[in-house]
């Protein structure tokens, strides 16, 4: 009576092929998870900054954009690498106070991605008509380790948000 199945040899050869082809997959594998993590961020902040003009415009009550300390604490500083919030300035003071209504919160998870933005600028204010308030401001996106994955999003003083492909040469340095 024949019996049918694998020999060991069959299985090691099966398995290092597998190991061979796992080895060489993996780090493009790696290399997408960050591109994708950092479009994702990229995207989170776009939808933040339109619902802030949006509101701020049909509001009629300005709308601040600050780095995230907490999920209802802004931070004062240029690193927005923990993510960031949006809230309602009714009493138009320039700081986020128990009564005002946070409209947006992200947290960014991601240890390696960060966000800076040009400038010093430590928050972003859409005034009543939509334009932001100072001058324009580019947030930079870039993964620590790697020069080919960066990107910005750029607000002009019009309010009006747009993604760039990559950071400029040397500012992920």
């Amino acid at each position: 009576m024949r019996q049918s199945g694998f020999t060991l040899w069959e299985l090691l050869v099966s398995v290092a092929v597998l190991v061979v082809l796992a080895t060489i997959a993996l780090p493009s594998l790696s290399a997408l998870q960050q591109k994708n993590q950092l479009t994702s961020a990229k995207n989170a902040l776009m939808v933040t900054l339109n619902l802030a003009r949006s509101e701020a415009i049909v509001g009629t009550r300005p709308v601040i954009v600050c780095p995230l300390s907490s999920p209802t604490t802004c931070e004062q500083r240029t690193d927005w690498s923990r993510g960031w919030l949006a809230y309602r300035d009714d009493n138009r003071n320039g700081r986020l106070d128990p009564v005002e209504r946070v409209l947006s919160v992200y947290e960014l998870d991601n240890a390696r991605l960060r966000v800076r933005t040009s400038d010093g600028r430590r928050k972003l204010t859409y005034r009543s008509m939509g334009r932001s308030e100072g001058s324009n401001v580019r947030f930079v996106f870039c993964v620590e380790g790697s020069s080919e994955y960066s990107g910005q999003v750029v607000v002009a003083n019009t309010g009006r948000a747009r993604t760039v492909g990559r950071a400029p040469a040397g500012a992920c340095g």
